[in-house]
């Protein structure tokens, strides 16, 4: 009896320092890539500026999304307001992600909830780096009309200075 109760304490022990160096070692990134699914990006016009109007991704004649940022100089650590008018889909909120590319600035989750028809707003603020002149990129993904259908997401750039 007593041998049976060490083995199993063992295996106890055993199996959490397996867990606990498996988590040490399995950074949050990794985790998110084997549970996503496939998705497709579908990017905004690379020409559009928001610093100078709104920008707008068509996914088809009636899906149709325009996003504009305010303050327009999009300024670092004050909050900033991301308008999303769309159109032909039914969404109540989008949650996204807003990280910078050319440097590790953090992941910043913003949530852009029902305004009124058609307008969904969220705010955000994004911290500020000596070097300037950084890359953002803002990923919403879309709800799925068909549970079928491939996650669509749409993804809008801009730079910010310091």
């Amino acid at each position: 009896m007593r041998q049976k109760k060490f083995f199993l304490m063992l295996a106890g022990q055993i199996v959490a320092v397996l867990v606990v160096g498996g988590l040490i070692f399995i950074d949050s990134s990794t985790l998110e890539r084997w549970f996503s699914e496939p998705t497709r990006f579908i990017q905004q016009d690379p020409e559009c500026d928001l610093h100078v109007s709104t920008c707008t991704i068509t996914i088809s004649p009636t899906i149709k999304f325009e996003l504009g940022i305010t303050p327009r100089t999009i300024p670092l650590m004050e909050p900033l307001t991301f308008s999303l008018n769309y159109q032909g889909i039914d969404i109540q909120s989008l949650k996204g992600k807003i990280y910078a590319t050319n440097m590790d600035m953090g992941v910043h989750r913003i949530t852009l909830s029902l305004k009124e028809d058609g307008l969904l707003e969220g705010k955000v603020v994004l911290p500020t780096c000596l070097v300037g002149n950084m890359k953002w990129r803002a990923e919403f993904p879309l709800p799925k009309q068909n549970p079928d259908d491939i996650k669509d997401t749409i993804v809008f750039t801009f730079q910010t200075d310091i």
